[in-house]
């Protein structure tokens, strides 16, 4: 069975520098310019090397694509260095357009050894989506590999109200020029790279 949740116990939130493709990171002036007009949906990705997955001697997440239309790249999250990338999860708070957004292209590296190294690359395709509206606070979920069978990417996510609540805590204390925004528990839904999760069925007691 493929792992499907993460518990979250501190929350370590670092922005890196935009690029000219890059999506929009959330800081004050940018927030106070949007006036609304935005969403905001918060990720977190492992761009990390994983040794030993799924029998390789490793394998890395390089680039996520999402899309709001077919062939028309609106986000594109990609690994901060091919060589050097810590084994963590990096936190993004993102101004975006309001919409759905599809994953459309992702790219892994897979190294059998030193010299024999290539890329899992695929573009095009549905392989999931979110949405977020103006003016609202999304979180997506955690993404990273799976290295059960083959190297893919794969959304987790947070597991429990508790562990979310902190989540929040952390984000606000980090931006607090958001005030007390609601922020919304929505995962990246697919049918390929994670499990269906709902904070909401917390409230009621598992099935005999």
């Amino acid at each position: 069975m493929r792992p499907t949740a993460i518990v979250v116990c501190s929350v370590v939130l670092a922005l890196g520098a935009a690029k000219a493709d890059a999506p929009i990171e959330l800081d004050k002036d940018r927030f106070d310019r949007s006036a609304g007009r935005h969403g905001v949906v918060l990720l977190e990705i492992n761009w990390g090397r994983q040794w030993g997955c799924a029998g390789l001697d490793n394998a890395q997440l390089q680039a996520l694509t999402f899309s709001k239309s077919p062939g028309e790249p609106t986000l594109a999250l990609k690994t901060p260095s091919r060589l050097f990338v810590d084994d963590r999860y990096k936190t993004y708070a993102l101004l975006i357009e309001p919409g759905e957004y599809f994953l459309t292209g992702l790219d892994v590296k897979v190294a059998k050894s030193v010299s024999d190294v290539g890329h899992l690359v695929a573009e095009g395709q549905n392989y999931g989506s979110f949405d977020v509206a103006a003016g609202e606070f999304v979180y997506i979920g955690h993404f990273g590999l799976d290295c059960t069978e083959d190297p893919i990417p794969w959304r987790y996510y947070i597991e429990g109200k508790e562990d979310f609540e902190r989540y929040i805590a952390g984000f606000r204390e980090r931006f607090p020029f958001v005030g007390d925004v609601p922020v919304e528990f929505r995962l990246f839904e697919t049918d390929m790279f994670g499990a269906s999760y709902s904070l909401a069925t917390q409230d009621f007691p598992a099935p005999p």
